[in-house]
């Protein structure tokens, strides 16, 4: 089984993230679902139900044979490429992947779907990354210099 909490970066600090991603990593590995830090909370927008609902029953769940939803926990399976369970919380949407990478890849591009920013972390294996790769525009800051 493998095991994802998924973060939604604000988007006024996607671009500074870009290149950091490591140190976001650091951060969020050790984020407590009871007491988020206050830097969690400072660098990650709230998880929206509506906007997960919408990713998760409206575009994830028609590939797959049975899917249940209770309050803000979803329980999807198929027969081949097995089982996601997913609960959300105020921070971030945990993710519990039983079978195939498949399920993975699908979770992702159905989350992707409605919002590019994103970051889920997979502790037991050192593994961090966006759900969606990011579009950097050139007029952005880059090391140091400050373009107009």
């Amino acid at each position: 089984m493998r095991t994802y909490d998924i973060y939604k970066v604000k988007k006024r600090y996607q671009s500074f993230i870009l290149g950091r991603e490591g140190l976001l990593y650091n951060l969020l590995k050790d984020y407590e679902q009871e007491h988020p830090l206050q830097e969690v909370k400072y660098l990650c927008d709230e998880i929206e139900e509506s906007t997960i609902d919408q990713a998760i029953l409206g575009s994830l769940g028609k590939s797959f044979t049975k899917v249940e939803s209770d309050d803000g926990e979803y329980k999807l399976s198929h027969p081949m490429k097995g089982s996601i369970h997913i609960s959300l919380t105020p921070y971030s949407l945990q993710a519990y992947c039983d079978g195939s990478r498949m399920l993975d890849l699908d979770l992702f591009v159905a989350l992707s779907g409605s919002e590019d920013r994103f970051f889920a972390v997979m502790d037991e294996r050192g593994e961090w990354g966006w759900l969606k790769p990011i579009k950097q525009d050139n007029r952005l800051m880059t090391e140091g210099t400050i373009l107009f």
